[in-house]
């Protein structure tokens, strides 16, 4: 379920918000903010719900278990996108348009 939904909102929001006057500006700041937010969740969901380690019988292997799974990747994904949009943000000058 963590994994669809974090596929989901990376394909949905992977490439950030970007305004190009004040008032855009506003709300691709909350976009931005909502990228952050969301993929710390999916980070955090994904440590919380990690399956624990289960013991392995004296004449198995153990069982690989991966160190960074697709649920912190997809995460850092959103962070990195939304950090990024707030730079871009702050850095790009206001457009002046007429109505």
């Amino acid at each position: 379920m963590t994994r669809a939904l974090a596929v989901l909102a990376l394909v949905a929001c992977v490439s950030g918000c970007f305004g190009y006057n004040k008032s855009a500006k506003r709300w691709a700041y909350a976009g931005d903010t909502v990228l952050i937010l969301g993929g710390g969740a999916v980070i955090g969901l994904d440590i919380l719900n990690k399956d624990k380690a289960e013991p392995a019988m004296p004449n198995e292997m153990e069982k690989y278990k991966q160190p960074i799974s697709g649920g912190i990747v997809a995460g850092a994904v959103l962070v990195a996108a939304g950090v990024f949009g707030i730079i871009f943000n702050a850095t790009r000058p206001n457009v002046k348009t007429t109505r």
